[in-house]
């Protein structure tokens, strides 16, 4: 093509093209004319596709009344000039375009490299003027589906546009004109019709598939429905702000991969929140880290309280005393690192008014879970000094290493005396704490780090209460009970699992917590009174249970020592 022809038609400059129409004399100039025009870009697009693209409607009407052949025209993808006016939404190109047709049926239901017409890109892109045009001309075209065999009406249907719905319908009354209602493998828009249908809530059926979790079901409504990332609920949120609430991590993983992610990914709900405030406001660190992966992801935008992503991991972490404090402080580590930033009006203005008007409930918040752990402690060190001084097995009474444990020499018996020694202190140390979190700057460090101290503590309780069943076991005839005890564990995870899950939905975690820390604390000092008075009851009963088994029938030793006693 013509450089100067090229440029009239990209910039609308009329001037400039009547200029290289006219270069020739007059007698050669209509020859002249059309051989210029027939010049075609690498893409394959001539004059005429680049105006009727751009809006041009002086340089169309020119280079038609030149060569009107040009109509026909098709480009490397196929598409007529007709095609680009009616992707572009030139209403007025499309019209004179169409009403110069030679050939209307024919021009008019011209297919690209796609087999799609015009009306296909009119409906598709959402120019409802344009597709009035084509129906008002050519009511057939709603019968034409692409090679896919989507029609026009389903693409209308799954845009959610109602008003191009009744265009094509109502324009369709010919009897000799059939409607296609066809869509993509084997769908009809009534499928397209259920898709975008919406509940009282103003949900669509991929927000609930979302909301659900169902990763399949959302990946098939993302295939089907080309404007997912336009659907809307009455709280202006799209799939991936109520898949986020929700925390389905798989949903967002195949959102992320999705090529619209880009402009789902910033979008704001109705109270300015977009997909990262959500994240950090519900704690979902797996889902953050989804989108801290992308780049594009803005870091900085302001909610309509004017809080950035970062003011709100800072208020959530400030407002409650749960174990997703963790969480939370890796969350703001990470916007940290990546030099996310803070609203300075919220930092000058509502942290501080924030701190005054929830002292008091804060402080009533720690005083009960500093009340709960301040028990646990003490009892864990009462607990700890008791086994101190009566160790497993007692003392020996006689002979040269009398007032020695009894099983001072076995290694299980020195890992109970570490076990019961690091209960103790870990105890001890934490009521220190509580002392230094009466200070308000630090009482929420001191407070979780008391926290995990007491969960050291109870752990080291639990060692040492095992260490010291297996130490009071007879090691001639422990198999069995060792079997048992194993049986009695295996039953106990899965409880102890249920339990846990438990906790982790609970609404009050940490007082929760504190009451089964409690319990089981004094079930261990329960099962272990039990089991010390089982023992002595077994050797005043049976005295020469302390000897070995010497009875001929006694084959299978433990249960069976009872029936045959030495």
């Amino acid at each position: 093509m013509d450089h100067k022809l090229l440029k009239a038609a990209a910039t609308g400059d009329a001037d400039l093209l009547e200029q290289v129409l006219g270069l020739q004399p007059p007698a050669a100039a209509e020859q002249g004319a059309e051989c210029c025009l027939k010049g075609v870009t690498a893409e394959g697009s001539s004059a005429l596709h680049i105006a009727a693209s751009c809006g041009y409607l002086e340089l169309v009407k020119m280079v038609c009344a030149r060569d009107i052949s040009l109509i026909k025209a098709r480009n490397n993808l196929l598409d007529t000039p007709l095609i680009c006016a009616a992707r572009a939404g030139h209403v007025d190109v499309a019209n004179y375009l169409m009403d110069c047709a030679m050939d209307e049926q024919e021009d008019l239901r011209a297919r690209n490299l796609d087999g799609e017409t015009a009306m296909h890109e009119a409906v598709r892109n959402g120019h409802l003027h344009v597709l009035q045009g084509l129906m008002s001309r050519d009511s057939g075209l709603a019968g034409v589906a692409d090679e896919n065999g989507v029609s026009p009406l389903y693409l209308a249907v799954a845009s959610n546009r109602a008003d191009m719905v009744k265009v094509l319908i109502g324009k369709s009354s010919n009897p000799e004109t059939s409607l296609c209602y066809s869509g993509p493998d084997g769908q009809t828009a009534l499928h397209a019709a259920v898709y975008v249908s919406r509940d009282n809530e103003g949900l669509y059926p991929v927000h609930i598939a979302a909301i659900e979790g169902n990763a399949n079901v959302v990946c098939k409504f993302m295939e089907i429905c080309l404007n997912y990332d336009e659907l809307l609920d009455n709280k202006r949120r799209n799939i991936l702000h109520c898949a986020i609430e929700h925390g389905r991590v798989q949903v967002v993983w195949h959102i992320w991969r999705s090529p619209k992610f880009v402009r789902m990914m910033n979008a704001r709900d109705d109270e300015g929140n977009t997909s990262l405030h959500l994240a950090v406001k519900h704690g979902r660190t797996m889902i953050f880290s989804f989108l801290m992966m992308d780049t594009r992801v803005n870091l900085d935008i302001m909610n309509n309280e004017g809080l950035t992503p970062l003011d709100v991991a800072f208020s959530k972490i400030q407002s409650d005393y749960t174990f997703s404090s963790f969480m939370n402080t890796s969350i703001i580590t990470c916007l940290t690192l990546c030099e996310a930033s803070g609203s300075p009006c919220h930092q000058a203005r509502n942290l501080t008014d924030k701190w005054c008007s929830e002292g008091k409930k804060e402080l009533g918040s720690y005083a009960n879970v500093s009340q709960s752990i301040l028990y646990i402690s003490i009892f864990i060190i009462v607990g700890s000094l008791a086994a101190a001084s009566t160790p497993p097995g007692g003392y020996i009474a006689e002979g040269k290493d009398a007032g020695k444990p009894v099983f001072e020499g076995r290694t299980g018996f020195w890992i109970f005396v570490i076990a019961n020694t690091m209960s103790f202190y870990l105890s001890t140390a934490t009521i220190f704490l509580f002392v230094f979190a009466r200070l308000t700057r630090h009482r929420r460090f001191y407070l979780i780090l008391s926290a995990v101290l007491v969960f050291g503590a109870v752990l080291s309780m639990v060692i040492a209460f095992a260490i010291v069943v297996g130490l009071t076991l007879d090691p001639a005839n422990g198999w069995d009970e060792s079997i048992l005890i194993w049986l009695v564990s295996n039953l106990a995870f899965p409880i102890c699992l249920r339990v846990a899950m438990q906790l982790w939905m609970s609404k009050h975690r940490w007082q929760d917590i504190s009451k089964v820390v409690a319990q089981t604390i004094l079930l261990i000092y329960v099962v272990r009174a039990l089991i010390i008075s089982m023992q002595s009851l077994v050797k005043s009963v049976l005295p020469g249970r302390q000897g070995p088994c010497s009875w001929p029938g006694c084959v299978i030793q433990g249960d069976a020592v009872l029936l045959y006693p030495t």
